[in-house]
């Protein structure tokens, strides 16, 4: 599962870099609009068509770090404003991560997508089965 896991995401990140849509109807985090406050980046906007988390995984080497979150914070379904990530060691600005949306799958209120429990709450995808990930810096390179 974890191969597949980065495959999706590897596939999802490649095609926001390389200028692909990364668009999904019932998803969508305005990493645009992306700010830092705290140490946290904080969302304009989030969209979610079920209960979950939006998820921040740091980028080393170009790649995503996979299945390890620095931050992750639950979302209701439906749209959001605001949404603040809390960022493991404090967000920095010129530093790339990657956004993602995750569902609540366990019914236990608590993100347990990690290292040897990828199967649950697992990513949101977008309708050509690619997980909803984008890469994204604050602040500018």
């Amino acid at each position: 599962m974890r191969t597949f896991a980065k495959t999706a995401l590897a596939a999802a990140a490649a095609s926001v870099v390389m200028g692909g849509i990364a668009y999904a109807d019932h998803l969508n985090i305005n990493v645009d609009g992306a700010t830092i406050e705290d140490g946290s980046v904080v969302f304009p906007s989030v969209k979610i068509d079920q209960d979950g988390y939006v998820v921040i995984h740091a980028v080393e080497n170009g790649e995503p770090v996979l299945p390890a979150s620095i931050g992750h914070v639950a979302v209701p379904a439906g749209d959001s404003e605001n949404v603040t990530v809390e960022v493991e060691g404090g967000a920095m600005e010129r530093t790339s991560y990657v956004a993602m949306i995750h569902y609540e799958t366990n019914d236990n209120d608590t993100y347990d997508f990690a290292e040897g429990m990828t199967d649950v709450d697992t990513p949101g995808m977008r309708p050509d089965n690619t997980a909803y990930a984008l890469p994204f810096t604050v602040g500018g390179m």
